[in-house]
């Protein structure tokens, strides 16, 4: 589970609410009772749901329901339900609706293109890139996966994934190759990933013993002669498929046998049509 802090929490608020509602001090309804409902439009997988009742729970907001991120909900359907005083109501209102449609566009389309990816390679992961859109790390690593999809990198300190911008620095990929041994000497806990841009140096990096090589923009074609290629010569090894994947494509890549997907597409989900109800209680 993603854990967001009580100080994001109020980030979230902050950025709505500077100081307090005017309008709602001006109408005097703050302190009658009421209740607030949220539901699905359209079919879709909600995400968010928790930091809202995180959020809800601040202003003593009794959540009533709440489906956990992940679920899938059909149109009409009410995932998520408070209680409190129209003051709190107001207050959370438009910040929990953000939060829920953003998150749950981009769970929606993760989905989407897992099951696309996985009616035809029932064993491939989808894993998404580390541009998430500036300020939302979490919520879009929430929102994958929620749609069933892992983050490919949370960020440079984790793994190892060597472009060929850091083999211009080298001298090369032959020269990169020749330090293989040491790297996995030295940090035996992690895969080395390399990414190329040929068949032929996918099949110089399979030989030279990477765990995991990224092919960068192939065409289908090229993608599954490396993996025929790994499949008969190097079978623990490792391919992925990034660059230009997106639903238009993604059975066709998953198609050729590859182990991983990587993409950045679900991140641009259109943000999915959450209703909000109240009513006075």
């Amino acid at each position: 589970m993603v854990v967001f802090s009580e100080e994001e929490i109020d980030a979230l608020l902050g950025e709505d609410v500077p100081c307090f509602d005017l309008t709602t001090y001006l109408l005097g309804i703050g302190k009658e009772k009421g209740e607030m409902t949220f539901s699905a439009r359209h079919d879709m997988v909600i995400c968010g749901t928790e930091e809202c009742s995180k959020l809800f729970e601040k202003f003593n907001l009794k959540v009533k329901k709440s489906l956990p991120s992940g679920s899938e909900v059909t149109a009409g359907e009410v995932f998520l339900k408070v209680e409190g005083l129209a003051e709190s109501l107001h207050l959370t209102w438009k910040v929990a609706q953000n939060v829920l449609e953003y998150a749950s566009g981009i769970a929606t389309k993760t989905k989407k293109l897992v099951n696309l990816a996985r009616e035809v390679n029932e064993s491939v992961e989808i894993a998404t890139t580390r541009k998430t859109f500036p300020f939302g790390k979490k919520l879009c690593i929430k929102a994958i996966l929620a749609g069933g999809a892992l983050p490919h990198r949370l960020g440079l300190s984790e793994s190892v994934l060597i472009f060929e911008n850091h083999m211009k620095f080298l001298g090369g990929l032959d020269r990169l190759l020749e330090m293989i041994p040491e790297l996995k000497r030295r940090i035996p806990e992690k895969k080395i990933i390399v990414e190329v841009n040929s068949v032929e140096n996918a099949f110089l990096s399979l030989s030279s013993g990477v765990d995991v090589v990224q092919l960068d923009k192939f065409s289908v074609e090229d993608v599954a002669e490396v993996v025929k290629f790994r499949d008969q010569k190097f079978p623990d090894a490792k391919v992925a498929a990034a660059g230009g994947i997106n639903e238009t494509n993604i059975k066709d890549y998953a198609a050729t046998g590859v182990d991983i997907i990587v993409l950045t597409c679900a991140y641009f989900g259109k943000p999915a049509d959450v209703k909000v109800e109240m009513k006075k209680c």
